[in-house]
């Protein structure tokens, strides 16, 4: 309930609040090192700094002759019978000619891959073990993080001639390798926004294959010299065309393509309609349906049926498809941690909407569209939720303590062992080292593509992109579970149970400020400059002022309060 001012400052002085002193108003949690700026995301600072990695052990970083020359070779024919005698001598009674044999096969490519995939299950270990490492070195050596740092590269010396050789890896990659064509897309369209490669995508929009027409229309969209060509290809024959077209056009706020973005998606390629997915919720906010996406095929048609029906109804108040800011709407996301409820409460205090049967949630966000991301502790999974409490979308992994929204639609998830980034086809894309043994309880993906963390040595550490341990220091955090708060400025918010106590510390682990509440599990500062915090003992969850003063609260008479998120 919201509380008057004459009633906190009674409850202050009689000692009932047991604040000792406050801190000065920040900006929402998310570090940003002094003096620095970002430049990069979460979502992408990862595969870049992978792909960079992997571009600098090909020794061609600085040569974008060789790296246009690799890419080229990626599309060039291979000799089937060279491939097929090579798979042969795998098992060959001669050292040197299986090592021959393999080398050929991990330079064979695409057509190599289909051999190697089957020869993994030979019966002869010999031949099993060497087909596997093939395998691996052609993926690799297709992987979509080092083809993005090879595009980054030529992009930053505006190098011509990438464009073509990726359309034509774009012919390979659209059947069999789902996450390169995914890539494939954001790189043709980075190329694109550069002012590179235009002439060979103009062309590409009349081509034959229907890929390269795909690539084109997801790159020309937002260009509106060229987006006209696009509408037109709407009425294309191939679905995969329409679909990359509809989703390129309402990228670049073109209502033409809504209507049959909502009539495809069924049938778009899973990273496509993950992209779409979030765009609409986005967009569409709390009106947005209830429908998950199923390989079934009645449910895949009943998803299509509820997305043409929203869109028939907010296609006459949406003017825009572009996605508006996120508006801050004074509602509470509450996690009921022992009744395994979730309620979302509006600005009056009460139920928007509730569900329960959740697993032991340790971590919550809320997102666009009235949706939720759950870390389920003892359900082993980490889902997006719709207000019903339906399962939109579900990612299996065993304890998760904490789940964070990326921006791309990736989500960072954190164990007691493991930290990693996953996307929303369920890739796991990201993984930083565990130094030195180290147990999680408490885990934060910060802007700079590095962490913070909680150990159970109760210590925090930030650490950097690469996993490299950049601050340390100790901390008294007792409970396992959701993230620390670290400002932009690296102040880090402990909540401190055992000493009923949440303290402010700087990088150097310095005692800045502390209050007194009763046994608190979370501290997370609101964009307001306000602080929310819930106690175990209380039940309860409270939000203060810059000056310490209690201006809301909220006390549940059956479950511990866990987690209150303002937004």
């Amino acid at each position: 309930m919201k509380l008057l001012a004459l009633a906190v400052l009674g409850l202050m002085a009689m000692g009932v609040l047991r604040v000792s002193a406050w801190f000065a108003p920040g900006a929402p949690a998310a570090w940003i090192p002094p003096g620095n700026s970002l430049t990069a995301t979460p979502a992408t600072f990862g595969d870049e700094l992978l792909g960079d990695g992997q571009l600098a052990a090909l020794g061609i970083s600085d040569n974008p002759g060789a790296i246009l020359s690799y890419l080229r070779e990626l599309v060039s024919p291979r000799n089937q019978k060279l491939l097929d005698n090579a798979l042969t001598d795998l098992g060959a009674e001669d050292f040197a000619t299986r090592e021959n044999a393999q080398t050929v096969l991990a330079n064979g490519g695409l057509a190599a891959l289909a051999l190697l995939e089957k020869a993994q299950s030979s019966e002869d270990p010999e031949v099993a073990r060497r087909a596997k490492s093939s395998a691996e070195a052609v993926r690799r050596s297709r992987s979509p993080a080092l083809i993005g740092a090879m595009v980054r590269s030529l992009e930053s010396r505006r190098i011509n001639g990438a464009t073509e050789v990726l359309l034509s890896l774009g012919e390979q990659a659209r059947e069999s390798e789902p996450r390169l064509w995914h890539s494939l897309r954001a790189q043709v369209a980075r190329l694109e926004s550069a002012g590179l490669g235009v002439s060979a995508l103009s062309s590409a929009l009349a081509d034959a294959a229907a890929p390269r027409r795909a690539l084109a229309a997801s790159a020309l969209g937002g260009n509106a010299d060229w987006s006209d060509r696009i509408v037109d290809l709407l009425n294309d024959a191939d679905d995969q065309v329409r679909v990359e077209a509809a989703w390129s056009l309402v990228r670049a706020g073109r209502r033409e393509g809504m209507a049959s973005l909502v009539s495809l998606m069924a049938i778009a390629p899973a990273g496509l309609r993950e992209d779409a997915l979030e765009h609409l919720h986005q967009l569409g906010g709390d009106d947005t349906p209830d429908m998950a996406w199923a390989p079934d095929a009645a449910e895949r048609l009943a998803f299509t049926s509820g997305w043409e029906n929203w869109w028939k109804q907010a296609s006459q108040r949406l003017g825009d498809v572009h996605i508006p800011p996120r508006p801050f709407l004074d509602r509470t996301l509450i996690v009921f941690l022992d009744a395994g409820e979730i309620a979302m409460l509006g600005s009056d205090d009460k139920d928007l909407w509730r569900f329960d049967k959740v697993d032991f949630p340790l971590d919550a966000e809320p997102l666009p569209g009235n949706r939720v991301l759950l870390a389920e502790n003892q359900g082993n999974r980490v889902t997006i939720r719709s207000r019903t409490g339906k399962v939109l979308w579900e990612y299996p992994v065993t304890s998760p303590i904490a789940a964070q929204a990326l921006p791309g639609g990736r989500i960072f998830i954190a164990t007691r062992t493991d930290l990693f980034v996953v996307d929303r086809q369920g890739n796991r894309i990201r993984d930083w080292n565990r130094p030195a043994g180290e147990v999680y309880m408490r885990a934060t993906a910060l802007p700079d593509g590095g962490l913070g963390v909680v150990t159970l040595r109760q210590k925090f550490m930030r650490l950097n992109a690469a996993g490299e341990v950049l601050d340390t220091f100790p901390v008294l955090v007792s409970t396992t579970g959701g993230r620390i708060d670290v400002s932009p400025d690296g102040r880090v918010l402990v909540p401190m149970m055992h000493q009923d106590m949440v303290v402010e510390l700087d990088m150097g682990g310095h005692d800045l400020r502390r209050f007194r509440v009763n046994e608190p599990i979370m501290a997370q500062r609101l964009p307001n400059g306000h602080v929310m915090m819930t106690s175990m003992a209380e039940q309860r969850a409270m939000e203060y002022d810059a000056a310490g003063r209690l201006v809301w609260d909220y006390q549940s008479q059956f479950s511990r309060v866990t987690r209150a998120l303002r937004h």
